[in-house]
């Protein structure tokens, strides 16, 4: 009847996108709940770059390979173009990654 069935957290298996390591400041809601609002990274010429007008548009807590990450899709405006990234929450590791959508 499925009882017990199902109970362990579904894995996403291997995550297979291109990611790099960022700062990122966040928000931590009345109800602990932790929203990204600034990211900075750094490009492959070393400079630094700020992204502040992060919107949220889909958080979720996924495991992949076992590792528990909270895995957030966002978009941002610059300079009249629209960007889309997700960003990864390491909960074990308290490391945040960026991965670019369709770049």
């Amino acid at each position: 009847m499925g009882i017990g069935t199902n109970t362990q957290n579904p894995d996403e298996g291997e995550l297979k996108r291109d990611l790099e390591k960022i700062a990122c400041g966040v928000w931590f809601t009345s109800t602990g709940s932790v929203m990204p609002k600034l990211v900075k990274y750094q490009d492959e010429e070393g400079l630094l770059h700020t992204i502040s007008q992060i919107h949220v548009l889909t958080q979720e807590k996924k495991y992949y390979c076992g590792i528990p990450i909270q895995e957030y899709r966002c978009s941002t405006v610059l300079e009249n173009q629209e960007y889309l990234f997700r960003l990864y929450y390491y909960l074990e590791e308290n490391c945040w990654k960026i991965s670019w959508e369709g770049i």
